[in-house]
């Protein structure tokens, strides 16, 4: 499938397509893991599997998309759809300039959030003296890590087999959907400022559900589509979105695990 072929996309689907994922994750996050603590499971467990699961469902909805669009599958149509491709040469200096500064940021700006947080409108949901930073803004991280969301984690690798797989496919589903699939079609009704849009509708829907964290997101929220759109490469937004929260969450759970430190 080539480039014409591409439609636009206009506002109001937009919405949709943002608004509804987002509205399933604010209804998860404030009133599924609630419901699941309630019912005895740890919160470290129910956290992932809520917070996660729609980004999930997001790669068969960005395959059925696809489907629908192109009648037969093919891989090399599907990669040139999506715009996944290798990031070359030069590429890389920006891709990783993009990923200095939404780590720099994201560290820069965790006292606004703490703020924020503060104000009844934007506060996290009851359970959050339960969360573990950097998902609670009241907390400081802290190294070597020995509990996370309540549970003692060295030695304990399940909190690894449920984080990891499921955060990184909800990652990768987000990235299919919203800057493989959408910015493309964003891209030929909003022209050069369709990564504006994207970024917009991403923080404001989709991450409602830590809206504590709206003026501390700018930053990554804006640079991520802006990366995808300006190099037409969706392994670049891949690329920041993805390691990012790998540097930033997992390698600190996995030396708790492994008791580094401690």
């Amino acid at each position: 499938m080539t480039e014409k072929f591409i439609k636009p996309m206009p506002l109001w689907l937009s919405l949709i397509f943002f608004g509804i994922p987002g509205f399933i994750i604010y209804m998860l996050v404030y009133y599924g893991v609630p419901y699941l603590l309630n019912i005895g499971m740890p919160l470290v467990y129910a956290m992932p599997l809520l917070l996660t699961l729609p980004g999930i469902l997001l790669i068969p909805v960005s395959l059925i998309l696809y489907s629908v669009d192109n009648k037969k599958y093919h891989y090399n149509s599907f990669k040139e759809r999506f715009r996944l491709y290798k990031i070359k040469g030069k590429e890389w200096l920006l891709v990783l300039l993009v990923f200095v500064l939404c780590l720099a940021a994201d560290e820069l700006l965790q006292p606004v959030g703490k703020w924020l947080a503060g104000i009844q409108f934007f506060s996290p949901p009851g359970y959050i003296d339960k969360v573990s930073a950097p998902l609670n803004p009241f907390k400081e991280f802290s190294f070597p890590i020995t509990e996370f969301m309540g549970t003692t984690i060295k030695g304990n690798w399940l909190i690894l087999l449920v984080w990891i797989p499921l955060n990184l496919m909800s990652m990768i589903g987000e990235e299919l959907l919203w800057r493989g699939y959408i910015l493309p079609r964003q891209e030929k009704r909003h022209k050069k400022y369709a990564f504006i849009i994207n970024s917009l509708l991403w923080e404001f829907f989709i991450h409602a559900c830590m809206k504590w964290n709206y003026i501390g997101m700018i930053p990554s929220m804006v640079l991520t589509p802006w990366i995808a759109q300006k190099l037409q490469n969706t392994t670049a937004s891949m690329f920041v979105h993805i390691v990012g929260n790998i540097l930033l969450f997992f390698l600190f759970i996995l030396i708790g695990v492994l008791g580094i430190g401690t």
